[in-house]
């Protein structure tokens, strides 16, 4: 147990080294690279995604599965067009066809029926930086029990039509919505086994490397799917029809998780557990709960709680001080929260802690404060718009 807390010790005062060193060099310029597959019958769909994402990237790359002919539409200087003519159907792999062909410092996959918002690329840009280049980041994510029982049942979802107001790790991102910084990912078009199940082989990749898979927070609709005629069959409904290769590939990486895991995940950068919030606990357990994770025990709140005490002092030089003197308990009132275990005991401390951030001030708090405000259902002040002073006008004599 020594081992472990002076590992947790270590984890917990390190910045890490992917978080510097993916940050731009002066001069260099975040190109973004943007990979996706498409069959015929969503060629309206197709136009409305190249549309909204063309202005975001430095490039396209459109890999068409049994086409005729290349839509007009994809004849642009800055897309790319590969068909399975020419390499074969290799169905949603087709996104990752490009990853060894550009040079584009990040690597984003969309889907051909998903309506992107006009800061999508950005967004996801700027939380990947939060977490450094060994990470990825995506809208549409999934928690499982380790080992994976089923693909789509006995799972936690964050879908990426819903709101979601936590920054967490999961266990898989879909590949509709996923971006990663290529030269730290290193991924090889090979490590994409079978076709139809992009999202596991991916999931698979990032656990050999030991990459971390975030889903990041957004508001409600931010990102909505394009209504398509109804088809027979799609990779949802093939993978609820048989899943035995999917479920073989994840047990085999071993892909899955416990709260410890989850938790560990958090306090390994220490920028993260420094901002982990109420919200960001809160979601924990609610995907630590559906799948039936188990709870907690002492002595592993005494490692998540040095660990995140240790990235509040050091990350925040502007802790106010009736928050730096309640801050260890804070920390245990989050590890109940993420944990299960919560009682009586925290609820008098949630009204505790509501009347010092009042006293404080919404504008005065730091990040994770400030999250916390909104969660507990404070409401946020408005700033009042100042009116330009007029200036009196002569009287014509």
């Amino acid at each position: 147990m020594s081992k472990l807390v002076s590992k947790l010790k270590q984890i917990a005062k390190a910045t890490p080294v992917a978080a510097l060193l993916t940050k731009p060099a002066q001069g260099e310029v975040s190109t973004v690279f943007v990979g996706m597959a498409s069959i015929p019958s969503r060629v309206d769909s197709l136009r409305q995604v190249v549309e909204a994402l063309l202005p975001q990237v430095t490039e396209l790359g459109v890999y068409l599965n049994n086409w005729d002919a290349v839509p007009e539409f994809l004849k642009n200087p800055k897309i790319r067009v590969a068909r399975s003519q020419d390499h074969g159907d290799v169905r949603d792999n087709g996104k990752f066809f490009w990853v060894e062909k550009t040079n584009a410092r990040y690597y984003a996959t969309v889907d051909d029926d998903i309506n992107y918002p006009k800061d999508y690329i950005a967004q996801l840009i700027r939380y990947q930086n939060k977490l450094g280049g060994t990470y990825a980041v995506g809208v549409h994510g999934t928690t499982y029990p380790n080992p994976v029982v089923k693909l789509l049942r006995y799972r936690s979802l964050v879908h990426f039509m819903d709101p979601y107001n936590a920054f967490v790790p999961v266990d898989l991102l879909g590949t509709g919505t996923l971006l990663f910084e290529r030269a730290y990912w290193n991924l090889k078009y090979s490590e994409l086994g079978t076709p139809g199940m992009a999202d596991v082989w991916f999931g698979v990749a990032a656990q050999k490397r030991n990459f971390g898979l975030w889903v990041i927070p957004r508001k409600a609709k931010w990102m909505t799917a394009i209504e398509q005629e109804q088809e027979v069959f799609n990779l949802f409904s093939e993978g609820r029809k048989d899943d035995h290769v999917q479920v073989e590939a994840l047990k085999g990486a071993q892909v899955g998780s416990t709260r410890r895991s989850l938790l560990e995940r958090v306090v390994r950068v220490s920028r993260i557990g420094a901002e982990f919030s109420i919200a960001d606990a809160a979601a924990l357990h609610t995907a630590a709960n559906k799948i039936d994770l188990a709870s907690l025990d002492e002595t592993e709140y005494r490692l998540y709680d040095y660990a995140l005490l240790v990235h509040k002092r050091e990350r925040i030089s502007d802790l106010p001080e009736s928050l730096a003197e309640i801050l260890e308990e804070y920390v245990r009132y989050l590890l109940n929260r993420a944990s299960g275990n919560f009682y009586a005991s925290d609820l008098e401390f949630e009204e505790k802690y509501k009347s010092i951030l009042k006293q404080v001030g919404f504008e005065n708090l730091p990040h994770f404060a400030s999250q916390d405000w909104r969660f507990l259902g404070l409401k946020v002040p408005t700033q009042k718009a100042v009116k330009p002073a007029v200036a009196a006008l002569a009287k014509p004599k």
